[in-house]
Formats: structure tokens, C-alpha cells, sequence
């Protein structure tokens, strides 16, 4: 009877060590990852924003060269919109030298006025069987639209080095068509597989701080930063030339550059 007893207190005692209730796991800390970053990226590239005190670079391109055109090209289809003739000027020039359309631009600049200050629309026309305007400037996260006002087939082709590509018949039923937007900075050729006079160039910037030449030559940036730059200066027929420039706060920064 007391083994009973005895038996009956130790499987009492060993229930109430095993099930007597479950004891809850121990709760650790969690940490983020090791590549969980504690703050958010720095940006790359260009930063946009409030120029304070900026000053401004103006002055003149010129060319001194020989006179080229205006080049008569003889038309042989879509003569009923493009006419017999197409004269092409590859180079202009006012009575004192002044160059038309070259773009003047700073190439390492970091930060300054935003990207915006561009523009939001870029527009390529086909109108009369040319390109207008010949050189047009988009910046980099932009896309360009290209226009057909002739109303007949044109073949939109370009052709980047480091920006998607783009190559598409556009029937006189397509009024506009649009590229994707470009991604690098770069000089690209534009030109129609159709009509083969037809060429012109989009500049991809990546800054602000770039600008086409009036009819007289001149050129205007405004609310640069104070600073040393390159200024590279382009034209589609006569190249590059670049030189470097300093930038007071509030001041006048003068090139003028001969081609």
C-alpha cells in the first residue's frame, strides 16, 4: 500500500515538471540587415536647386572661316510639298560673324538652377521637308516629340552612342510620334531615311547651364555658382572648342570664341 502511495506522488511530480504549463521562448532584439542602409542614399549626378549671388557667363561666337552655302539640293520625291529645290546652310553667319546655333555649355558642373528651367516640351518639326529647329536641346530624364506638319511619310532616325535608338516610319496619319526619354548626355544625329537632305542634332544635357546661339552670335547663362568651369562651345559643322571660365558671385564672366 505505501509503494502505491510512493508511486502515485512521483508520477504526480513528474507531470508537474513536464506539462505543468509551457514556458514562453526568450524574445531576442531584431536588427536590421547588414546592408539595410541607416540613411537614405546620397544622390548622383546634377543636384537642382536655389542658385544664391549666381553670376552670369555672356559673350559672342564667331566664325572668320570661308563663307559655306546655302547648298541648293535637287529634290526627287514629295515634290509637291518639298518643292523642286531644298537649300541647306550648314553654316550661318551674320554681317560681323556672328554664328548662329552653336551651343555653348559648361560640362562639370555639379549643382545649380534645376534641370526645369529647360523647358518641359521638346519639339522636332518636319515641316517642308527639313528639320526644325536643326539643333534641339533636351535634358536628360526628358523625351523629345517629333512632329510631321508635311503630312507625308518621313522616317525618324537617330542615332546615339549611349541613348536608346530610335527609328520609325511616320506616315503623314501620324501627326507626332515620341522617343524615349534620354538617359545620357550626348551629341545625337537625326536624320530621315526618306528624304535624305533631311539632318539635325539633339544635344542630351545633363545641366541646365547650356545654350544656342542667336543670329548675331551671342549667348547668355544666367545664375551660375561662383566658380572655375569648363565651357565647351559646339557647332554640328565646325567642332568643339573649350577654355575655362571663372565665376565671381554676382559678376560677369566674358567669352568670346573664333571658329
Amino acid at each position: 500500500m505505501n509503494r502505491r502511495v510512493l508511486l502515485g506522488a512521483a508520477i504526480l511530480l513528474m507531470a508537474a515538471a513536464c506539462g505543468g504549463g509551457e514556458t514562453p521562448a526568450p524574445t531576442l532584439a531584431t536588427e536590421p540587415p547588414l546592408d539595410q542602409p541607416t540613411e537614405p542614399p546620397a544622390q548622383e549626378g546634377y543636384q537642382g536647386g536655389t542658385v544664391s549671388d549666381g553670376g552670369t557667363i555672356s559673350g559672342t561666337i564667331s566664325y572668320s572661316g570661308e563663307i559655306v552655302g546655302p547648298i541648293e539640293v535637287e529634290v526627287d520625291k514629295d515634290n509637291e510639298i518639298c518643292g523642286d529645290t531644298i537649300e541647306l546652310s550648314p553654316i550661318v553667319r551674320d554681317g560681323a560673324g556672328g554664328l548662329r546655333d552653336a551651343v555653348v555649355r559648361i560640362t562639370d558642373i555639379s549643382s545649380g538652377k534645376p534641370l526645369s528651367v529647360l523647358g518641359t516640351e521638346f519639339v522636332l518639326d518636319q515641316k517642308n521637308c527639313v528639320y526644325s529647329p536643326s539643333v534641339l536641346i533636351v535634358p536628360v530624364g526628358s523625351a523629345m516629340t517629333v512632329l510631321n506638319s508635311d503630312g507625308i511619310l518621313h522616317n525618324v532616325h537617330t542615332t546615339p552612342f549611349d541613348n536608346a535608338p530610335l527609328n520609325v516610319a511616320q506616315p503623314g496619319t501620324q501627326p507626332e510620334i515620341t522617343s524615349d526619354p534620354f538617359t545620357f548626355p550626348e551629341v545625337i544625329p537625326v536624320s530621315c531615311d526618306v528624304h535624305s537632305w533631311m539632318n539635325a542634332n539633339v544635344l542630351a544635357v545633363d545641366n541646365p547651364y547650356a545654350v544656342l546661339t542667336g543670329s548675331d552670335g551671342s549667348f547668355i547663362l544666367t545664375e551660375v555658382p561662383a566658380g572655375t568651369y569648363t565651357v565647351e562651345i559646339w557647332h554640328s559643322e565646325l567642332g568643339i572648342q573649350t577654355m575655362e571660365v571663372t565665376v565671381e558671385a554676382g559678376g560677369t564672366a566674358t567669352i568670346n570664341a573664333e571658329f
